[in-house]
């Protein structure tokens, strides 16, 4: 009974309220680097540089062909940078791993690299906010319901490709729902856009890229219907 009543992850009310102060910690410290590292890439450019970076296919070609026997390791590492940080986009890098590494073996880079971004994102956001969510009570009808149907929100919002990835992942983070359904949920829902934005990198113009588009498209507007009306039927079940 004395062990019970210590509270544990899973007694979310307990938990919090034993251990808020390190909560607030976290959160605080989370900020502070994270106001740090953007005021330090204001001030010094960088941030300029970083996106420039990372909207330019050819720049990010040039970088990782460079690299060498280690272009595969250095193509991994602009993708975890790019899911962590951000406001960085995404697509110029796919596009780049599809030209420089192929339509079959960039796939399989990108969606490893994206993939271990997101959960790198997710982790972050776990740590650093997830307590202090499920310490507030306003809350707690909205983290129920993400906590048993979030796998599903997540694998349908990564089908649309205008719906920022990282601002799912850290999302995801701060909600009930499990590592395991999240990691699913994105490794399944981003492959469709991951392998297009691969093909078009290291496709020719042609019905071949227009078919591509199309399906993607296609794909996105229903992943759009379905999440608009399963919004649609929460907010009159919650009325």
């Amino acid at each position: 009974m004395r062990q019970a009543s210590r509270g544990t992850p899973g007694d979310p009310e307990g938990y919090v309220r034993r251990n808020k102060r390190t909560f607030v910690v976290r959160l605080a410290a989370g900020v502070v680097v994270a106001g740090a590292v953007a005021l330090a890439l204001l001030l010094t450019g960088q941030g300029e540089v970083l996106w420039g970076l990372f909207s330019d296919r050819e720049r990010i070609q040039r970088l990782v062909e460079g690299a060498g026997i280690l272009a595969p390791a250095v193509y991994i590492v602009l993708l975890v940078v790019q899911a962590v940080v951000a406001p960085l986009p995404a697509p110029a890098v796919a596009m780049a791993g599809g030209y420089t590494f192929g339509t079959l073996e960039g796939f399989l880079l990108t969606w490893s690299g994206a993939l271990l971004g997101g959960v790198l994102s997710f982790g972050i956001s776990r740590l650093f906010g997830r307590g202090l969510v499920a310490s507030n009570a306003r809350m707690e009808r909205l983290d129920r319901y993400v906590a048993t149907h979030g796998a599903i929100l997540v694998f349908v919002l990564r089908l649309i490709p205008l719906v920022s990835f990282d601002a799912i992942s850290y999302a995801a983070g701060l909600s009930g729902m499990s590592f395991g359904k999240f990691l699913l949920a994105t490794a399944v829902g981003m492959a469709p856009g991951t392998f297009v934005f691969v093909y078009l990198g290291g496709a020719t113009p042609g019905v071949g890229v227009w078919a591509a588009l199309v399906g993607l498209a296609v794909l996105a507007v229903a992943a759009y219907a379905y999440l608009r009306l399963r919004l649609r039927y929460r907010s009159r079940a919650l009325r």
